[in-house]
């Protein structure tokens, strides 16, 4: 999936031949080099069967990391959704916490009215009637009055079972919302663990790689000199020969012997090698407000370089959401990397060539674990462009990276 991955094969068969060469060349001239050589043959290719089995084992720690983006990925679109649903429900409690006061005012108002007339007052109006029609009158009066009082009685009860079914739903949301943020930060430390276990692998690989290198070098080095040692006391005892009239021979001998269209070609270098990533692009994001997601997360362990994608010129694109970031104009356009933990002493403003390292993964802004959000701008949109697994393919000026960075990480 991405760069520096494999130890390349060119260079492990390279060092084979080599040793092979230098085996059956030094054998006539020194049997204890000759021997080392050997030795050395069998360890590397002892070497390649240990490299083969670990490169299988980096191959499966980035698959997973590369599983659990994506899964990250859908943990922060639930929570996205979930974050939504919160809204909603503190809205209609603020609404029915209006309601319940309205009506509440409603009925304190009927309370006071009936403070101040006091008991008698009902009665006094029932004694003043004038007729049978009017007493009739004035009573059903009273028992409209005392209906509306238990109509607002009802209503507010009505109000506080409904407000407290909107506060249960709305802590159920907010359990649902914590679980998806420990789920978010246990996947998000696996993603750290696995590219961590990948990269030290690799780097023990690369170190013995150099080694075996190194010692076929040597032995190379070694071997020269014992061919020109040799050589030169062939030519000295001719010569001698020569000298002392022998017979004069020539001595014999001689000296030893990618749903969418794309354009492939722009992205050159891998922004982040052996990072993990997924085509999130136009994933729902909340960061700073509901937007989809304009790039695509590059996870990788806390620290590690970032290239330049292309040559161009670095500038700053640090903001708030994004926290430290640098922007990088080349000729078809731009790209944002965000989240940065610091940038290259003096390279904001520089001109630079295509895998110059800009700055270094972190998780400053709005980031919950080190990556680099990467965009990709291009100054001319390509026609029916690569669509993400969400449906999108342009958002605002930038398009989907994820087939550029594919095609070179």
């Amino acid at each position: 999936m991405a760069l520096q991955r494999h130890i390349p094969a060119r260079a492990l068969f390279g060092a084979v031949a080599a040793i092979c060469t230098l085996a059956l060349a030094v054998a006539p001239v020194h049997a204890d080099t000759a021997g080392q050589l050997k030795q050395a043959k069998a360890d590397l290719h002892s070497l390649e069967a240990r490299i083969a089995g670990q490169q299988a084992q980096i191959e499966a720690l980035h698959a997973q990391a590369d599983a659990l983006a994506q899964q990250i990925d859908a943990v922060q679109t639930q929570q996205a959704e979930t974050h939504r649903k919160i809204n909603n429900v503190r809205r209609q409690i603020r609404d029915a916490n209006d309601q319940m006061t309205a009506t509440q005012g409603q009925l304190d108002g009927r309370a006071w009215v009936a403070y101040e007339q006091g008991v008698g007052s009902n009665l006094e109006f029932l004694l003043g009637s004038t007729s049978l029609t009017d007493l009739t009158l004035r009573l059903q009066i009273l028992d409209n009055a005392a209906q509306s009082d238990r109509d607002l009685i009802n209503l507010l009860e009505a109000q506080k079972l409904q407000l407290q079914e909107r506060k249960s739903a709305l802590s159920l949301l907010e359990n649902q919302l914590e679980a998806q943020e420990q789920d978010l930060a246990k996947k998000n430390a696996e993603v750290q663990a696995n590219l961590a276990q990948a990269n030290a692998i690799q780097q023990q690989l690369n170190e013995n790689m150099a080694a075996a290198q190194d010692k076929v070098d040597a032995l190379k080095k070694k071997l020269a000199a014992e061919q020109a040692a040799a050589e030169a006391a062939r030519l000295a005892a001719l010569k001698a020969q020569r000298e002392a009239g022998g017979s004069g021979g020539s001595g014999g001998g001689g000296s030893g012997g990618g749903s969418g269209n794309w354009v492939p070609g722009i992205i050159t270098v891998c922004p982040v090698p052996g990072s993990a990533f997924s085509d999130d692009f136009g994933a729902p994001r909340y960061g700073g407000g509901f937007h989809p997601h304009q790039g695509n997360d590059m996870m990788q362990s806390m620290g590690a370089p970032i290239y330049a994608p292309f040559s161009g010129t670095v500038q700053d694109a640090t903001n708030t959401l994004g926290g430290l970031g640098l922007y990088v104009y080349g000729a078809s356009g731009y790209v944002y990397n965000a989240h940065l933990s610091r940038f290259v002493d003096g390279i904001v403003g520089s001109s630079v060539s295509a895998g110059t390292v800009i700055g270094y993964v972190g998780d400053t802004g709005d980031a919950t674990a080190p990556h680099d959000h990467f965009e990709w701008h291009p100054n001319s949109i390509p026609s029916n462009p690569w669509k993400s697994p969400y449906g999108y393919s342009v958002i605002g000026t930038a398009v989907d990276p994820y087939p550029y960075i594919s095609a070179v990480c």
